[in-house]
């Protein structure tokens, strides 16, 4: 064998292996071992997390939260005739709130986990979700919190 073909062979693996465990990587770091995307975890890890702020001993007063399942749930507060849900969408690796009143067009936007800042903003850019579900929450359900 010629030792330029053989060389050239080994050189052609060795960048091979480097791509794979290169990969390999790179999907430890955004796969869980249990096979759950990370960011699929983060998603339900906030929603769990914003159900539990909004109950519990600091809930706002007659504040009903609906469960639908792990990965959504649904504000709404009698008699006010208006909802509002928050969702992760694993399929499109975005949480997603709509807001709805009686006799308006229902309202929705979308957040994508920003990684470097360890929240979900919107994705259009400016905001974040705590801050939006308090301005709705105000808007929607509590119009004694406008100052």
């Amino acid at each position: 064998m010629d030792v330029a073909v053989w060389y050239g062979r080994r050189m052609s693996e060795e960048r091979g292996r480097q791509k794979l465990q290169a990969l390999s990587k790179t999907l430890q770091e955004k796969i869980t071992p249990s096979g759950d995307a990370l960011l699929n975890r983060q998603g339900l890890k906030m929603i769990e997390r914003l159900a539990r702020d909004l109950t519990g001993e600091n809930a706002m007063p007659g504040l009903r939260v609906w469960r639908d399942s792990a990965g959504k749930f649904r504000l709404q507060r009698p008699p006010r005739n208006a909802e509002i849900a928050v969702e992760w969408q694993r399929d499109i690796g975005a949480m997603v709130m709509t807001a709805e009143k009686h006799g308006q067009p229902r309202t929705m936007v979308r957040y994508v986990y920003d990684e470097a800042a360890d929240h979900f903003r919107r994705m259009e850019g400016e905001g974040e979700l705590y801050e939006d579900l308090a301005d709705a929450l105000v808007e929607h359900l509590y119009p004694e919190g406008r100052g």
